[in-house]
């Protein structure tokens, strides 16, 4: 018997994402592939399968040796026919590659994923939920419909992996999967280093003694652009030494960048006060420059964002979504509250770094390998 044949046989894993952005889930996604190949190369195969928009996390992925599955017909939006093709490609593409993992991501390629991962009895399917916009965003019937069709694709999964406690109760109340196939394991990040500062500052002519106050989103509905406006022109009010900038453009659609443009027409005092970039990929070295990160989401998961400013020491000020409250203290209850952080904050920014916390990102990948070796 050869040595070769007596090596056990390294784990397939198969991760799939609906689309292939550079938003939250993607950037989870690289990170735990970097992280297990960096780790667990000689026990461990990974692919990942996604669809064709936009593609910056298909470049990011083969940059470093991954292969990646291009599903074009799978996209964030309902089409049936696109649906079901999606569902055929994925189906196919896990029937050749002798997968032992399938690992979803998103809603869209967790429904169709799951489904066709059990038909090819993969033996080991996991489902991580990156917040619950999906269902949270409607009410009624649509709602209704939505959580019908989460619970039906929970019994076609192993493992539903949860960002925090707050994340698993919502599932508990909508009655999606059950007790044994919960798992939480929180975000993290690739650890930030030899970050240069200034570069925001010195592109935007903001002088040195000017605080920022930034957030770093897309510009779509759950990420609700206009009480980060509608907070910075009440502090801008009482406050000389400040600015705002977002950083970050729409995905799906540009009505929130065309309200964006209207409420700053309105409010001329803004100008020159609050900033608006497009998507940018060296976002988080742009970050570094804020004294403070502002969320304003209506829904989230764990945004990873909240980790990278806190992995570079600056204060978050949040509303009271997702899991935010599980990993700062300074979370409002309503606008107002916000308002009153950003400027208590502002006057003492230092006092509070002693409270931050690092993220374990090496924990984080040893708990996802775990759960693919169960």
């Amino acid at each position: 018997m050869s040595e070769a044949s007596t090596l056990p046989r390294k784990i397939r894993c198969l991760q799939i994402i609906t689309r292939s952005d550079w938003a939250g889930g993607q950037k989870v996604l690289y990170a735990l592939v970097k992280g297990l190949n960096d780790r667990y190369k000689n026990e461990i195969e990974i692919e990942v399968a996604c669809g064709k928009e936009n593609g910056i996390l298909i470049k990011e992925l083969e940059d470093i040796g991954i292969k990646v599955h291009v599903v074009p017909d799978l996209v964030r939006e309902i089409s049936l026919l696109k649906d079901l093709k999606a569902y055929y490609e994925l189906k196919k593409i896990i029937k050749q590659g002798n997968f032992n993992v399938v690992h979803l991501h998103s809603s869209k390629a967790g429904i169709l994923g799951r489904i066709a991962a059990k038909k090819c009895m993969i033996s080991n399917i996991i489902y991580t939920v990156h917040g619950w916009w999906s269902l949270e965003q409607y009410r009624g019937l649509k709602q209704s419909l939505l959580v019908f069709a989460e619970r039906f694709a929970a019994k076609y999964c192993d493992k539903i992996v949860f960002l925090c406690q707050r994340e698993k109760e919502k599932a508990k109340i909508w009655k999606i999967g059950n007790e044994k196939q919960y798992v939480v394991i929180p975000n993290a990040i690739i650890p930030i280093e030899n970050l240069v500062r200034g570069q925001l500052r010195v592109e935007l002519g903001i002088p040195k003694n000017v605080k920022i106050v930034g957030n770093v989103a897309r510009l779509d509905p759950p990420k609700n652009p206009i009480r980060f406006l509608s907070i910075a022109k009440e502090v801008i009010s009482k406050l000389n030494d400040v600015v705002f900038v977002w950083i970050g453009g729409s995905i799906v659609d540009d009505f929130y960048g065309q309200k964006v443009e209207e409420f700053l027409k309105i409010n001329k005092e803004l100008q020159d006060r609050v900033f608006f970039l497009p998507f940018r990929k060296d976002a988080v070295e742009l970050m570094a420059d804020f004294d403070i990160f502002l969320l304003t989401s209506d829904s989230e998961g764990m945004p990873l964002s909240v980790l990278e400013a806190r992995s570079l020491r600056i204060p978050v000020v949040s509303t009271n979504v997702g899991c935010v409250s599980e990993i700062i203290e300074m979370v409002g209850k309503s606008d107002s509250d916000i308002v009153n952080l950003v400027e208590e904050t502002l006057v003492d920014k230092d006092g509070l770094f002693a409270s931050m916390i690092e993220q374990n990102y090496n924990a984080f990948i040893d708990q996802y390998f775990r759960l693919y070796k169960w």
